[in-house]
């Protein structure tokens, strides 16, 4: 026998030894005795199957939760009447994004852009309500109603400041609308139910409580409904329902201390029903929504100036100027005039007033009780139309009228430029337009910052660039005008002084 097959014959016999030893090692770990193997014997019988006995009974009976059995049968029946009117909403579009380069040389960059929301059928005819925001610069609109069908639709009319939009369905009817609730007879603490699309998920529904009322933004000119009924992306634009299934508010924003994630905190906002219903009013019959207007330059009132007028009331607003021939210089209002109080409610900002004064149904009547010199007085005006005084100049002093300047010495007096944001910086939250250029000569250059973003103008949201542009154009010729300021995670506001010739 050879060196080499004598070798192979103790490799072979060495691998025959190892594989038995980890064979009987791994038997023996698993509980088979050496005899076991020995013989061949396993301790492995097989799989028997178990033993096992259910409950065939509840822990209570249903007599003994008789309330909540009632309570969820009735909600069950809230969402079946409730869920057939809503919609979910899909948008896409292109927006058209300006760049500069390092020579001056601009050009524009199109993108598609989509967005997701959520709505309810308001009329038998079509008419779908939803929030401004869902369907803003995306001009296609698809529907997908609660049978599944699709439907395209068109844009009846928005209110931006309320965030109300007004679509019609593109198809013949009836369709299955909700009723409105009066939001004004909701209490705080009364369960509602809040139905939408949240995260382009379909038909949910949540369930929660009036947290509070009249919360105040400085971007919405009306106050709103706080809910604890979870409100995520998505839902904006479906219905804030009562126990009825009627409507008594709209969804429309959340609040999240994660402004690039927004999620659910507990803390949800609905735009109640009855200034929906007004715009949604306004719209169908005219196209746009009216504005209640009395004709006044409003300035809060400060320590010293409390002091100045020797006026020792916390509330109050003081009447800056006047337009002439409007409905407050008829009613007698005089500048200086302190305002305490519209139709009995407090007055105790000029946004409280101006919302107040906006809303207030045009011709009808109202009181202002107001504290002149000393002495508490009580005036009756008659509510305008703000568009019939568009014209109008609001003078506050007694300077002789000035030649209006055209807007396009406003702006080059006022020297900031703008940009729409992102599609980027709108996932982020950032809303309005965005500081691209401040010019040298510029009065504003060092209290604003580029990339700060601008989000409202005297407490009216910012839309796009043109409507920034001829509204700061338009305000800053005749008055002080107020803008909303987002830097970060801060919020401020700032007043440009009205822009005069020289």
């Amino acid at each position: 026998m050879n060196d080499g097959f004598r070798r192979l014959l103790v490799l072979l016999a060495v691998f025959c030894i190892a594989f038995l030893a980890v064979f009987v090692m791994r038997k023996i770990q698993g509980g088979n005795s050496l005899m076991d193997i020995l013989t061949w014997r396993s301790t492995d019988k097989g799989f028997e199957s178990e033993k096992y006995t259910l409950r065939d009974s509840s822990s209570l009976d249903l007599k003994d939760v008789q309330i909540l059995a009632a309570i969820n049968k009735e909600s069950a029946a809230i969402v079946r009447a409730t869920v057939p009117s809503v919609v979910s909403i899909d948008t896409s579009g292109i927006r058209h994004e300006r760049f500069r380069d390092f020579w001056g040389r601009t050009w524009v960059q199109p993108s598609t852009v989509q967005g997701q929301g959520s709505g309810v059928i308001v009329t038998e005819e079509g008419h779908v309500l939803t929030n401004h925001h869902v369907i803003q610069g995306n001009p296609r609109i698809r529907l997908t109603l609660h049978d599944g069908s699709v439907h395209s639709a068109k844009v009846i009319g928005t209110d931006p400041a309320v965030d109300i939009a007004v679509l019609k369905i593109d198809d013949k009817g009836p369709f299955k609308p909700l009723k409105f609730g009066d939001s004004s007879k909701i209490e705080v603490g009364n369960i509602v139910f809040a139905v939408g699309s949240p995260y382009g998920l379909g038909e949910s529904v949540t369930d929660g409580k009036i947290s509070a009322k009249k919360r105040s933004f400085s971007d919405s000119q009306v106050d709103l409904l706080q809910t604890s009924a979870a409100i995520n992306p998505g839902n904006s634009g479906g219905p804030l329902v009562n126990i009825r299934g009627e409507i008594i508010g709209i969804n429309s924003r959340i609040y999240s201390t994660d402004k690039k994630n927004p999620g659910f905190q507990g803390i949800g906002f609905a735009i109640p029903s009855n200034a929906a219903l007004q715009t949604m009013k306004d719209i169908l019959a005219r196209g746009h929504t009216t504005r209640g207007f009395l004709g006044m330059a409003l300035e809060n009132l400060d320590p010293f100036t409390r002091h100045q007028f020797g006026f020792e009331e916390r509330d109050g607003v003081r009447v800056a100027g006047l337009v002439p021939n409007s409905p407050a210089t008829q009613a007698g209002l005089r500048k200086d005039d302190i305002i305490t109080r519209f139709n009995g409610d407090l007055v105790n900002s000029t946004r409280r007033l101006i919302t107040l004064i906006q809303h207030s149904k045009v011709g009808s009547e109202v009181t202002l009780e107001i504290w002149r010199e000393g002495a508490k007085h009580t005036l009756t005006a008659t509510i305008g139309e703000a568009d019939d005084y568009s014209q109008n100049v609001i003078r506050k002093d007694n300077d002789p009228a000035e030649q209006r300047l055209d807007p396009k010495t406003v702006l080059t007096a006022i020297g900031i430029y703008v940009r729409e944001p992102t599609p980027t910086e709108r996932v982020h939250g950032i809303e309005g337009v965005v500081i691209s250029k401040i010019s040298s000569a510029s009065k504003l250059k060092g209290k604003l910052h580029i990339g700060d973003a601008i989000r409202a103008i005297n407490n009216r949201r910012v839309q796009n660039a043109d409507d920034f542009l001829a509204r700061l154009a338009a305000s800053a010729a005749v008055q002080d005008t107020e803008l909303l300021i987002q830097r970060g995670e801060l919020s401020f506001r700032i007043t440009i002084s009205r822009v005069r010739t020289r």
